[in-house]
């Protein structure tokens, strides 16, 4: 039988992982897509746009055109809700993988997991370090893998995903241990040897995707480590409005996403997942002279491009949770303090949870102007 993979959302992530495994035939794929999205989805198919690549692969029906991979429609199952899910007969999924913004996954997971078949998990693909822990609120410890996302994609018009070609990966692995606390490298898991390693076959032959399950030390060490970059670069470029290449090349601006930087690799190494022989700011340092080298012109975050175009974004979750986790770990957090107060207002106005205009400025809005 077919793995059943589910894809809850399918916004950059979801898209660009659906049409892939699509495209490689390795499993069964259904969606849950709302909006004009899933309706074009559904209607028109599902087209993936790479920049810079050459496709060549034209597998499983999946028509290819230089750059651009398209799914006919009907190649791909879609729902709208996990309700119509329910209603048409959805076969249960194996796997069902959470592409969803960071604030919705406790919510999502608790829908998503209706879908799930006997023995089948979610898998969590969110920035910040709480996705597994809110996902295990809804789901339980033992039905959640953790999972890495590392692309530069996003919805260009509705049915339609656009990514940057380089490298794009997709790595994931047991979250938490038997007693439901987070699996640390040499401690037991949850008993579910080998499920990992069946949704890693599954992408195995996908064209574009580089994915498996995290090497030792495990999920958590790749969660920080992403944390390191994402929970920084995003909320630092809301901040400055301004592209990772500014971030790091002017100085003063510099200083600041090193300092934002340091402190997560502090909490990071005082929670077990980091080694603490390499000074905060010196591991920082070497993130920054990382980015000098792989920095393209007017790239940003989600985060930055939610902020700046008046979209609810991950400032809970990202800087937020940064300062939840150095108030538990007992670091301090300046830098996301001011950075978390800063973006505040423009935040809760996104929201709906305030309302204000600034006198003088075209529209009153502090947001980017369509």
């Amino acid at each position: 039988m077919a793995l059943r993979v589910c894809f809850f959302g399918a916004g950059g992530v979801g898209g660009w992982l659906a049409t892939r495994l699509v495209a490689s035939g390795s499993a069964q794929v259904q969606i849950i897509a709302r909006g004009a999205h899933g309706a074009a989805i559904r209607d028109r198919g599902l087209r993936l746009r790479i920049r810079q690549e050459q496709i060549s692969d034209n597998i499983s029906g999946a028509a290819t055109a230089g750059a651009l991979v398209e799914l006919a429609p009907g190649a791909v199952e879609v729902y709208t809700d996990v309700a119509e899910a329910k209603a048409k007969n959805m076969q249960p999924a194996d796997f069902v993988i959470l592409c969803v913004k960071s604030w919705q996954v406790e919510a999502a997971a608790a829908e998503a997991v209706k879908l799930l078949a006997p023995g089948g998990c979610l898998v969590t693909t969110q920035n910040g370090v709480q996705a597994p822990i809110e996902a295990a609120k809804a789901a339980g410890h033992d039905r959640v893998l953790a999972g890495i996302c590392k692309v530069l994609a996003f919805v260009a018009e509705p049915g339609l995903i656009e990514m940057e070609a380089s490298p794009a990966r997709f790595h994931f692995g047991e979250a938490f241990a038997q007693d439901g606390s987070e699996l640390r490298s040499g401690s037991a898991a949850n008993g579910h040897d080998g499920r990992a390693e069946r949704l890693a076959a599954a992408f195995a032959g996908c064209a574009g995707v580089t994915a498996g399950v995290v090497p030792e030390p495990g999920a958590w060490a790749a969660i920080w480590e992403k944390a390191n970059l994402m929970c920084c670069l995003g909320p630092v470029g809301a901040l400055c409005r301004a592209p990772m290449e500014q971030l790091v090349g002017i100085p003063e601006t510099r200083q600041l996403l090193k300092d934002a930087m340091a402190e997560v690799a502090a909490c990071s190494a005082a929670a077990g997942h980091r080694d603490p022989a390499v000074p905060p700011a010196e591991f920082a340092e070497g993130l920054l002279l990382a980015l000098d080298k792989s920095c393209k012109p007017g790239t940003t975050t989600s985060t930055t491009r939610d902020v700046l175009t008046g979209r609810p974004s991950e400032l809970y979750e990202l800087t937020g949770g940064i300062r939840h986790a150095g108030r538990s770990l007992g670091v301090p957090t300046p830098t996301h303090d001011l950075i978390f107060a800063a973006l505040l207002p423009q935040e809760r106005r996104a929201r709906g949870e305030s309302a204000y205009t600034l006198m003088g400025v075209p529209g009153g809005s502090p947001h980017v102007q369509g």
